[in-house]
């Protein structure tokens, strides 16, 4: 007599052919007829019978997990120790694929077992392994367990090629701006503009303008956590008509999303892809339709231009020179050292003071200067600023993007590679095949030499006046931040000397150098662009009574 633990296992909790019930039933009518007892119930439901027996989270509690591993004889005692495998004689599943469908998997299960005085037995299928014709037909059926296996898993993945590339939603998680909905014109589901409800496609304009806006990914997270507004998947929880979890945004997570093209409403796939050197790694690629181009699944929630806009910002953010933290100083890259590094703000004993950055840099100090309280830089330079260039008006430089198919070319172009690369691999080998290559090369190069044919508008700025004065502009900002953004915008230079310049007060125009009006106050030097010095006047002269 033995003792056996009964090893249940479901792919899917709903399915019903292989229920939990049958298959305690067939063990159990099993281990009465050969007079065993049964030890234990393992229940794995909505597990893959790809994963490992001992990695799975019911019956990997009664196997060691080094089964299969090179380790130490210690390692190897102490998985032992922490497992139940000291309970049961007999591993019985009602078919072997209930075990496991991978052949690999079986042959390391049952070479451990021989090793160590176990068995490994399916009530239904029918085999003794004590025999080395048992031993073969038991790899033989794990063999096709596997095929099945392998069969199951190209099946779903054809459907989920199909549907991203006739531009259907396959389901899973929503990209955060979207939600699906049934498509009134014909079968399935599509995704569209979140508009109403959790309204997360406003969410995302929102984003994006703060980052175009010079705002850091930090900050911007900062203030969704702060607004309580939904995160990705507390957004989609509620769509589903469940309760939010209360999930934060991420950093990192929220890189992502900018990142992604899903906010053009294209289709991305992720991959795993076999490098020269036998390693595997994951790349994500834009889905293609039928022409080789990005597949257009849904209604972009930002133009192209903003999201080239976009990528450049978040490139420039990532680099240390950004600036961009959400507490900065408002000084930083504003105040410098006459020696030409820039001032930073650090704790002293009793208050706040700027210092000259080469400290940070070289390890030691530049020795042309000393350090000043924050709070007087801060409120000198303010001063200074508002009284020179108070009164002129704001111009904002706004960004209008040309029309420039370069990049259309580029993706058909890659698009041609690609099809080149699926010919010589081996595809399109049929008389079938090689016509259906010819014309779609065809139509992508008829394509791209369309594309190279259009007209080119370059990129240009545009100089749009506000009206609205620096010192209304001020009274309106209330971070430290915002404070910095717009001194930066409007190209001041701030240098801070060691000793007190001459004529401080009453604060004079001391001199002009490459277009630059100097004013001073104390120990502060303000640069001021002369082309902002002039609008004081011409903003003043068109607004006299």
């Amino acid at each position: 007599m033995a003792r056996v633990l009964g090893a249940l296992r479901l792919s899917r909790a709903s399915d019903e052919s292989t229920s939990v019930v049958r298959q305690k039933v067939a063990i159990q009518r099993w281990a009465d007829s050969r007079g065993h007892t049964i030890a234990g119930w393992v229940e794995d439901v909505d597990v893959s019978g790809a994963i490992a027996p001992w990695e799975r989270p019911g019956l990997g509690q009664w196997l060691p997990s080094t089964i299969g591993k090179d380790v130490s004889a210690v390692e190897q005692r102490l998985a032992w120790e922490l497992s139940r495998v000291d309970e049961w004689d007999i591993l019985c599943g009602m078919k072997l694929d209930r075990i496991s469908r991978r052949v690999l998997h079986i042959a390391q299960l049952v070479e451990w077992a021989g090793h160590h005085d176990k068995e490994i037995a399916a009530a239904e299928d029918g085999f003794d392994l004590s025999s080395p014709m048992g031993k073969i037909l038991f790899q033989l059926i794990a063999a096709f367990a596997e095929g099945e296996l392998e069969a199951i898993k190209f099946r779903a993945k054809s459907s989920y090629v199909h549907l991203m590339r006739s531009g259907r939603w396959r389901g899973g998680f929503v990209p955060y701006g979207y939600r699906p909905e049934k498509d009134a014109e014909g079968e399935g589901w599509k995704l569209v503009p979140d508009e109403y409800g959790t309204e997360t496609a406003k969410v995302v304009r929102e984003i994006v303008q703060r980052t175009l806006d010079g705002e850091a990914t930090n900050s911007v997270c900062r203030w969704l956590n702060e607004s309580k507004i939904w995160s990705p998947l507390d957004a989609q929880r509620i769509r589903s008509g469940k309760e939010p979890k209360g999930a934060v945004w991420r950093v990192g997570n929220l890189l992502k999303m900018l990142r992604s093209h899903t906010l053009l409403g294209r289709v991305e796939m992720t991959e795993e892809v076999i490098l020269p050197d036998g390693t595997k790694e994951k790349r994500t690629r834009l889905v293609r339709d039928a022409e080789g181009l990005p597949l257009q699944r849904a209604e972009p929630l930002i133009s192209k231009p903003e999201w080239d806009q976009l990528q450049e910002k978040l490139k420039d953010n990532s680099t240390p020179r950004a600036g961009n933290r959400y507490d900065r100083s408002p000084l930083l890259q504003v105040a410098f050292c006459v020696c030409g590094k820039a001032l930073y703000r650090n704790n002293g004993r009793n208050h706040m003071y700027y210092r000259c950055s080469s400290r940070n840099i070289t390890g030691a100090e530049c020795g042309q200067n000393e350090a000043i309280q924050a709070k007087l830089l801060e409120e000198a330079i303010e001063e200074v600023f508002l009284r020179c260039v108070g009164n002129a008006q704001i111009i904002r430089r706004t960004f209008r993007p040309g029309v420039d198919h370069t990049q259309d070319v580029a993706e058909v172009t890659r698009a041609l590679a690609e099809l080149r690369e699926d010919r010589e691999a081996g595809l399109y080998s049929s008389e079938l095949g090689k016509k259906e290559y010819r014309e779609e090369y065809l139509r992508l190069e008829a394509k791209r030499e369309a594309l190279a044919a259009m007209p080119v508008v370059p990129d240009r700025w545009e100089e749009i006046p506000t009206g609205q004065t620096y010192r209304d502009r001020w009274a309106e900002l209330t971070s430290p931040a915002e404070k910095n953004k717009e001194l930066r915008e409007s190209g001041v230079k701030a240098i801070v000397h060691t000793a007190k310049l001459p004529r401080a007060l009453p604060l004079m125009e001391i001199g002009e150098t490459e277009g630059t009006v100097r004013h001073t106050r104390g120990r502060v030097e303000l640069l001021l662009p002369r082309n902002l010095h002039d609008r004081v006047r011409g903003f003043a002269a068109e607004h006299v009574v």
